[in-house]
């Protein structure tokens, strides 16, 4: 925590955000704008930087924490598996309240859901397994247990510990100044309210603050949304170490290249239509670009992607879904306009922010990021590839040989299984040389996690911030957009490179981009 704070304190060039975890800190940082270092690579150079911080860093010191008190009510309908942990323990269920009251807990981590944090250490008289089967739904506010550790989830989701609570306090609420309630290294102590009392503290639900429903003052209408279509910007930083996903355009070189056709800035928000089936009628002029891959007509009149178009007022758009990608883009001049939560406008369903589209949706433009498009090279659709640049991920030696070997030669077919968060890979499974365990460190679009089955995970935008399995690779972030358009059913190779060359191919692709942008920053 002492290095975390540090580099909060004292950033260097190009640092974005840390996540710190149980036993590690992961620093994040745009090489890009790492300057002055010759000789040096950006991360050589970051690593300089980190060493020389913690070799300045005074000795430990005790830390005045300021303790949270969280109130909770431990009544049955609160607390469904209060009963079973105190029969596993043979102690009633007020011994298992007093035991959990009877110590303050440190918040070590967060991670799984934005505010859900990892606190501990429970004694070994309370520690309980989580439950065989987690719930398909656990009630925001819940208060739980797994293993030695305690927590609160912060929203409404999927969840396996045991759940013996629940608290009125939001941990969070992206709607506030101050969205968390707890961060990594605070203090949390939980106290006993009654039923009544919970009641009385829960705040009544409002309604969130939406614009007239009035379709005739709307710039554009959804007359059908398709599988599934989001409004997507570049994403959200700043808050990983909260536990809030990247989010963002899973293809960001087709939303950045749709948005430069009509004059936006790399961040202006645009719709992401996966596996087509959108259709959207516009209610004003505007200028327009599709890019990534599929098919579109207006009234009926097929579009060439990567092309601007001026469209009129009742003009119908319509997409197709056609191979070889699985994501389009839809750009209008200025952007789409939605409400910018935690410095973004990506939809997340996963932490509560925004929605897929659906029939009836009213879209706005935003007309202040709006300029006059500049002269571009002809743009196209980056020739189809078969094979996808990984380098090796800090748990790639726990394979056995044979893994390793065939981790880079054996090819994988994208299965039905995918969507934001990550997609499930089938390939004969690989086996490890341990039965080591991952203690849940950082992770983040790109990384390659392997289950104890042997099966693959590639992690996407909206991916946790934490996670327990190895990470035995990582998909170079030049190679993302090939992720995201690879079409259930479609096999690719991984192919392997140095965490180097990932780097200076980063840097390459930074080059790129920054000519699409025609004002402000990318």
């Amino acid at each position: 925590m002492r290095l975390e704070q540090a580099i909060r304190r004292q950033p260097f060039p190009g640092w974005v955000e840390n996540v710190p975890a149980y036993a590690s800190l992961t620093v994040f940082y745009r090489p890009e704008q790492i300057v002055g270092a010759p000789g040096l690579s950006p991360y050589q150079f970051v690593q300089k930087a980190l060493e020389t911080l913690l070799a300045s860093l005074p000795e430990s010191a005790p830390e005045m924490r300021k303790v949270v008190t969280v109130p909770v009510c431990y009544e049955a309908e609160c607390g469904p598996d209060l009963d079973d942990v105190a029969a596993l323990h043979g102690i009633s269920r007020e011994q298992v309240i007093a035991l959990h009251q009877q110590q303050d807990y440190q918040v070590y981590m967060m991670g799984f859901l934005p505010g859900f944090a990892y606190m501990g250490i429970l004694k070994e008289n309370l520690a309980t397994p989580r439950k065989n089967a987690p719930r398909a739904r656990v009630p925001a506010g819940s208060v739980g247990i797994a293993g030695r550790q305690t927590g609160v989830y912060p929203l409404d989701s999927p969840g396996g510990w045991q759940i013996i609570g629940r608290t009125p306090l939001k941990m969070f609420d992206p709607d506030s100044p101050a969205p968390f309630l707890l961060q990594t290294g605070a203090s949390v102590r939980f106290q006993t309210i009654t039923r009544e009392e919970f009641d009385r503290y829960a705040p009544t639900p409002q309604e969130p603050s939406l614009p007239s429903p009035n379709a005739s003052h709307a710039d554009a209408v959804v007359l059908r949304p398709g599988p599934y279509a989001t409004l997507q910007d570049l994403g959200r930083t700043g808050f990983r170490a909260s536990g809030v996903p990247v989010s963002g355009a899973m293809d960001q070189q087709a939303h950045r290249m749709a948005n430069a056709l009509v004059g936006n800035t790399p961040q202006a928000a645009t719709i992401e239509c996966t596996m087509g089936g959108l259709s959207v009628q516009f209610q004003k002029a505007t200028r327009i670009a599709l890019a990534g891959s599929g098919a579109a007509a207006i009234n009926g009149q097929p579009l060439e992607l990567y092309q601007p178009y001026a469209v009129a007022a009742q003009d119908v758009l319509e997409i197709r879904f056609q191979p070889p990608g699985l994501r389009i883009y839809l750009a209008v001049k200025g952007g789409f306009d939605a409400p910018v939560i935690l410095n973004s406008k990506s939809m997340s369903t996963l932490i509560g922010i925004g929605a897929p589209l659906k029939k009836g949706d009213l879209l706005w433009f935003d007309q202040e990021t709006a300029t006059v498009p500049p002269e571009l090279p002809n743009l196209s659709a980056p020739a189809p590839s078969t094979s996808v640049r990984v380098f090796r991920g800090p748990e790639f030696e726990w394979l056995r040989q044979e893994s390793r070997e065939r981790f880079f030669t054996q090819p994988y077919t994208l299965s039905h299984r995918f969507d934001r968060m990550g997609c499930h890979v089938q390939a004969e499974p690989l086996t490890f040389s341990t039965t080591r365990e991952l203690l849940s460190t950082a992770v983040t679009p790109g990384t390659i996690q392997c289950t104890p089955a042997g099966q693959l995970i590639l992690l996407m935008q909206d991916c946790q911030t934490t996670g327990g399995y190895p990470r035995v690779g990582q998909i170079a972030a030049v190679d993302l957009p090939r992720v995201a358009q690879w079409v259930p059913g479609e096999q690719r190779f991984f192919s392997e490179i140095s965490f180097e060359e990932a780097e200076s191919l980063y840097m390459v692709d930074k080059v790129l981009t920054r000519n699409l942008a025609c004002v402000g920053p990318g």
